[in-house]
């Protein structure tokens, strides 16, 4: 692990002073230094209101995690989701599972204060940048009939190769978030692209069939 891994973690236990990280990783007070100021940055560390005992003069700065952080070391999620639509998909046929992965998506845009109707563009830039924010790259290219969003990097790309249903709930969520009823178009004969045509007027159904 990096210095800045190692200092998460360890706040992560207990709040502790940049002395004490240094005795502990056997690292430079200004490795320390650089790294904290990173993770205070990210919102990851902040200063602990705690005071170490026994101190004379001007008591240390105390480090602790901030709340959030557990977040950052979590490898569950696409273990957990990959296997929570193994079960669904034992209680539900393909069509009712991807309503219910569709109405997910929206419910995401919802929560995410997208599903508002203002200019489309507007609405597909925002929908586009916190598609972004949680892991994906994209980019937009217009066609005849409307605009196909293309997604360079899947935040949830080892449970779309085992379950190709999950791009529903991302078509939900562009539909939902630009007002526009959107499909999904994805690539998964090599690399994984996933793409989303949001319908302007007409041919949604032909454009995703090419």
């Amino acid at each position: 692990m990096s210095t800045k891994s190692d200092i998460l973690n360890l706040l992560q236990r207990e709040p502790l002073t940049v002395v004490q990280l240094c005795e502990y990783l056997a690292v430079t007070r200004n490795a320390v230094i650089v790294q904290l100021k990173q993770l205070e940055s990210e919102g990851m560390v902040r200063r602990s209101k705690l005071k170490p005992p026994n101190t004379v003069g001007k008591p240390p700065v105390v480090f602790e995690a901030a709340p959030g952080s557990e977040d950052v070391t979590s490898t569950a999620y696409q273990i957990l989701l990959t296997n929570l639509l193994a079960v669904l998909k034992e209680r539900y046929d393909a069509d009712e599972l991807g309503d219910v992965l569709e109405q997910t998506g929206r419910q995401l845009a919802q929560s995410a204060g997208l599903a508002s109707r203002l200019v489309f563009n507007s609405c597909l830039r925002a929908a586009m940048a916190a598609a972004d924010a949680l892991g994906a790259s994209t980019g937009a290219v217009v066609q005849e009939g409307g605009v196909m969003v293309r997604n360079f990097t899947c935040p949830v790309g080892s449970v779309v190769r085992e379950e190709q249903c999950v791009c529903r709930a991302m078509a939900g969520f562009f539909s939902e978030a630009t007002g526009a009823p959107a499909g999904e178009c994805c690539l998964r004969d090599d690399r994984l692209i996933c793409q989303y045509f949001i319908q302007r007027d007409s041919g949604l159904d032909e454009r995703c069939a090419e």
